[in-house]
């Protein structure tokens, strides 16, 4: 298989207060890339009556393609490139595994892939979507085009419509969102993957975000090739602004340390995978009454161990994390 040509990334780290942080780091990850892969599912429902005025066929296509991007990690073309994905997660606790010394993923990663992989394929039969081994990459990739096609003359109400759908879904301010449809999707200092792996994912990728900052403030910027694509990177964009609050306050050496290790274009796939069911089971324990984004933002802002705890909890013992949320501060 193709995935055989490709290493991962490889970082040996021997401080436990480094290593800690690079944990959670990682699992930041996994929230915002799980943030990004769930609710990009459904955006484009949260401003359908608008939608269906530039275009009624748009919502169908917007459910098939987004699906289509999260069955292809165990149907199609992402299978060749990354291997099957119950290996991967079986072999978590190898010493060469990016993942083998994050508590989290190394105890539950397999279960939270397999949790998105029931949800994801679960609406794709109520949407009547293509779940057909290989297929399934082909159609998707006719999709894309098709959208970019029927979206030409409408780029600018549609880029409105994604930062409605994000700054609703938050409650961040509109101004502070950057929206483009554009096949130029690249923007701001992109390091150069150290991989063959890192290097093909670069080189072939349809959406970039982030948060830039503009004068005293940041912005979250979001360039794709097609509307659900725009929706997942402006999604992404936010959650990490969100989650910076959680490493924010680390000197320059020790995050420079951290994000070397951590934030790699390679582990994308697996943080989308498996973080997606960790979002939700995380939004299923925040308390109805708290704001997404406030509540995001307190629970970053723990030290490394309570937030590994609580993230623990998330999974094993939700009643009891549920307490924890609503107590913090």
């Amino acid at each position: 298989m193709v995935s055989f040509l490709f290493k991962y990334p490889c970082h040996d780290v021997d401080d436990p207060a480094l290593l800690d942080e690079i944990n959670k780091r990682l699992t930041l990850n996994l929230l915002i890339q799980g943030s990004a892969s769930h609710n990009c599912l459904t955006a484009h429902h949260l401003v359908a009556d608008e939608l269906n005025a530039i275009d009624p066929k748009l919502l169908p296509m917007y459910d098939k393609t987004t699906i289509g991007m999260f069955t292809n990690m165990w149907r199609g073309e992402m299978v060749l490139i990354f291997g099957r994905p119950s290996r991967f997660w079986r072999r978590i606790t190898k010493p060469n595994h990016p993942f083998h010394r994050h508590p989290l993923m190394a105890r539950h990663g397999a279960e939270l892939a397999q949790g998105t992989k029931r949800f994801v394929f679960d609406r794709a039969k109520r949407k009547r979507a293509c779940r057909i081994p290989i297929i399934v990459s082909f159609h998707l990739v006719c999709m894309v085009y098709k959208l970019m096609y029927k979206e030409r003359r409408h780029k600018w109400n549609l880029e409105q419509l994604a930062k409605k759908a994000v700054s609703d879904m938050f409650g961040i301010p509109i101004d502070r969102l950057y929206a483009e449809l554009t096949p130029e999707v690249r923007f701001g200092g992109i390091s150069k993957p150290k991989t063959a792996l890192g290097q093909l994912l670069s080189a072939t990728a349809v959406g970039y975000s982030g948060p830039i900052r503009f004068g005293d403030n940041f912005r979250v910027i979001a360039k794709a090739w097609a509307w659900p694509l725009l929706s997942h990177e402006l999604i992404k964009g936010t959650t990490e602004l969100i989650c910076m609050h959680g490493i924010n306050t680390l000197d320059d050496e020790t995050y420079r340390k951290m994000m070397d290790v951590t934030d790699h274009i390679e582990y994308e796939h697996w943080h989308m995978m498996a973080g997606s069911e960790l979002w939700r089971r995380l939004l299923a324990v925040i308390p109805d009454d708290q704001p997404l984004a406030e509540t995001l933002m307190r629970i970053v802002r723990l030290g490394p161990k309570p937030f590994e705890s609580l993230m623990f909890a998330v999974v094993e013992d939700p009643p009891w994390a549920r307490e924890l949320i609503a107590s913090l501060e």
